[in-house]
């Protein structure tokens, strides 16, 4: 594991540097400011410039999808070709990245979820890797992530918001509402009012949360890419590259832990 995990930063590293390369260089040829592919590709096939700009994240979420499915059928394949052979291999490879990825979400599940933590080991792991895949997009040169924009992580904040709530219902039934009214019955409707804010705030936070640091990140890297060359961009990708993995971890945890509120019953 020590070895895989030497290879795997040696490797970011290399990727971070090649990118900082190639992002100074798009920059300074493109003048004053730097190419968005998006846009671009939208626009050759017909969509207006407000338009490009509005469906950029969309097409962004797009590219994600089909670059994870591909992933996907990759690594299906490479299981079942392995046969009896589980061993991990300590070298660098991207059958070991997404086995300790997904490891990693097993044990998320494992802590946070109770004894039925297998069931919600599909939406952790899809919203981790998506917005893995998505924060990491953004290092490469033109590609603006899809996780800068609001409206996308607002859509994966709702449907962690009806997942978590599902859940608690069907852990509960109706009595998963009796959490709203608080322990004490005099003072119930104000903690009806209290959990119903907390409740609807939480896709709210989850969605500003992300696409503010990934903004922030974006922003910062860019600025630097504009100002130097490959060292200082190699340094702030591979920091971009830390973050991209936080957010990603923060939004797949707390989305376990709204679950384990919903399904506990130490209400």
């Amino acid at each position: 594991m020590r070895a895989f995990l030497r290879n795997f930063y040696l490797s970011s590293l290399a990727a971070c540097a090649a990118s900082a390369f190639f992002s100074s260089s798009a920059f300074a040829s493109g003048g004053e400011h730097s190419v968005e592919w998006y846009p671009v590709v939208l626009h050759a096939i017909g969509y207006g410039d407000s338009a490009a700009h509005r469906w950029a994240p969309v097409a962004s979420s797009v590219l994600i999808t089909l670059a994870l499915l591909a992933l996907g059928f990759y690594f299906r394949g490479d299981i079942s070709s392995s046969g009896d052979d589980v061993v991990p291999s300590e070298r660098f490879s991207l059958r070991g990245l997404v086995e300790m990825m997904l490891d990693f979400v097993y044990g998320m599940a494992k802590d946070n979820c109770g004894h039925e933590y297998r069931s919600f080991l599909p939406l952790l792991a899809t919203l981790f890797l998506v917005i893995l895949a998505g924060n990491l997009s953004g290092l490469i040169p033109g590609l603006t992530p899809a996780t800068v924009d609001i409206s996308s992580n607002l859509a994966m904040g709702l449907v962690v918001f009806l997942a978590y709530n599902m859940a608690g219902f069907r852990e509960h039934g109706f009595g998963y509402l009796k959490q709203f009214w608080g322990p004490v019955a005099a003072i119930g409707p104000l903690f009806v009012f209290i959990e119903l804010v907390s409740h609807l705030s939480r896709p709210f936070s989850l969605s500003l949360r992300l696409a503010g640091n990934i903004f922030a990140d974006h922003l910062i890297l860019s600025v630097f890419t504009g100002l130097t060359y490959v060292i200082a961009p190699s340094l702030l990708m591979f920091f971009g590259l830390i973050v991209a993995g936080m957010q990603s971890f923060v939004f797949t945890l707390l989305t376990s832990i709204y679950v384990s509120m919903a399904i506990s019953h130490d209400h």
